[in-house]
């Protein structure tokens, strides 16, 4: 993305690291999108059996990408940034030396599922881990990541007893290494995902740590979200918010009415919605802190669903093809009776929670590729609305952002499906626009102005055609195939 030209001094920095890359954003006091940078990472996979899988980073490549990018920001630019916000991806941890930093495992991703039999032992405990961490039991969150270590990992067990060890969200290992003061904390959003965290305490639970065989002294220290970390060593910036990717979404767009859900669709998609009512009545969905400060937390209801862009790079994988980003928005005009993809890629997450079998279509016995890609979207599409369904008040408008987003037939099939109008943003850079905000809720002259809401794309939900009686019922076909797969009502 080129440089704008910016004549406002106050830019705020945003270090965004994903699944995918690593990105530097700059934005305006008015939250207008200034500079982007990415550097890809790599992510190294095998399948260990139909449900184990594992996925690992080199943490130390995820770090030289995030410093190279900070040393070529313009210096014309890079002397006005007034601060930083870091937002990471949630549940993936490593294990590093707390005294040199060094790192002693690969980074281990949050789609890695590995540790599913220890998982496994622990369901006689599953409801009192739901209610003390506000998450379901799932090998996906770090917890579990963190006990294989320390049972595996030789170089891990050796620094654990020698009291060297600290087994954190990548976020803690990040800011050891970009700050001045090499301080070993973790935000409370990220914290909650490793699953060892009380979301009323907002610390680390004894219980939990019980139960998993953890000790603290290896954890970081638990701070709020908006917090003074400390200095980037790069031009002495103050780093005032550290969160999970996904939450900041949230703050993207700051004015948003209570009877609305956000929808971000990246490697996974993610469903929020702020209604205070749903935090309790939605027991199949996340209770998840989305910000705090030092006063107090803020809570809203998530649904995850595991395979959205991961969806499409298994596709690419299994059934190579060129272009499909320039290809799938004709498919998705012209292809009206796909067969039905079981999106099982990553396991599922809510509102199953469990492991559904390999991936398959069903319904069409030889498939073209077009309708192979369509009905994978299709399965993105029937994952979401599914959450949407489990939220105790059903919201008046969606608002949707990320990647996939871009996709008009993606948005238009949701309204239809949903029921429900849906807005696209603009920005698609909304996991770092919201973390710019939050970061400048710190400041003491914080004259932040966001602007209000852009959107490019209003869509209806379209008035009943036989195409989307036809898409309805591969919903309920979908759904229903779940439900056995799962062994649920």
């Amino acid at each position: 993305m080129p440089t704008q030209t910016c004549h406002n001094p106050n830019l705020t920095l945003v270090i965004d690291q994903g699944s995918h890359a690593s990105r530097i954003v700059l934005f305006s006091e008015t939250g207008e999108l200034i500079y982007l940078k990415s550097i890809r990472i790599s992510t190294h996979s095998t399948k260990e059996s139909i449900h184990h899988n594992i996925y690992e980073h080199d943490a130390n490549e995820i770090l030289l990408s995030i410093q190279t990018l900070l040393e070529n920001i313009p210096s014309e630019l890079s002397h006005n940034i007034t601060c930083c916000g870091l937002c990471t991806q949630r549940s993936t941890i490593v294990a590093w030396h707390k005294t040199s930093g060094e790192t002693l495992s690969p980074a281990i991703s949050w789609r890695d599922t590995r540790c599913q039999p220890l998982i496994d032992k622990l369901t006689p405990s599953a409801n009192e881990i739901r209610k003390i961490s506000g998450l379901p039991l799932s090998a996906h969150y770090s917890a579990g990541k963190m006990s294989w270590l320390l049972n595996n990992n030789k170089t891990v067990k050796s620094a654990c007893d020698n009291s060297q060890l600290c087994i954190s969200p990548l976020a803690s290992y990040l800011i050891f290494h970009l700050l001045k003061e090499k301080t070993i904390k973790i935000d409370h959003s990220n914290a909650q995902r490793c699953q060892l965290f009380d979301i009323q305490k907002l610390s680390w639970s004894d219980k939990l740590l019980s139960l998993y065989k953890i000790e603290k002294n290896i954890l970081p220290k638990c701070v709020p979200v908006i917090y003074n970390y400390g200095e980037l060593k790069f031009n002495n910036i103050p780093l005032t918010t550290v969160c999970g990717d996904q939450n900041a979404v949230l703050y993207a767009y700051p004015a948003l009415p209570e009877s609305t859900a956000l929808i971000n669709i990246g490697t996974g998609a993610f469903i929020l919605s702020t209604s205070s009512e749903s935090h309790t009545n939605s027991p199949r969905l996340l209770h998840t802190i989305a910000s705090s400060d030092t006063e107090k937390a803020n809570y809203i209801t998530e649904g995850t669903v595991n395979g959205a862009g991961s969806a499409i790079s298994w596709a690419q994988k299994k059934y190579p093809c060129e272009d499909v980003f320039t290809q799938l928005p004709d498919w998705l005009e012209k292809v009206k009776s796909p067969p039905v993809f079981i999106n099982s890629i990553s396991n599922l997450g809510s509102p199953w929670w469990c492991n559904a079998g390999e991936p398959a279509f069903i319904g069409k016995h030889k498939a073209q590729q077009a309708e192979r890609y369509v009905a994978i979207i299709e399965s993105i599409l029937f994952l979401i609305q599914s959450n949407l369904q489990c939220l105790t008040i059903t919201p008046d408008s969606l608002f949707i952002s990320g990647g996939l987003s871009q996709l008009d037939t993606l948005c238009q099939k949701l309204a239809t499906l949903a029921g429900i109008k849906v807005y696209r943003f603009t920005n698609t850079e909304a996991t770092a626009r919201g973390c710019a905000w939050l970061a400048n809720q710190l400041l003491e002259n914080n004259n932040l102005s966001w602007k209000t809401l852009e959107f490019s794309e209003y869509f209806y939900p379209e008035k009943k055609t036989p195409e989307d009686s036809e898409i309805g019922d591969r919903y309920e076909q979908f759904v229903g195939e779940l439900n056995k797969r799962c062994n649920s009502d």
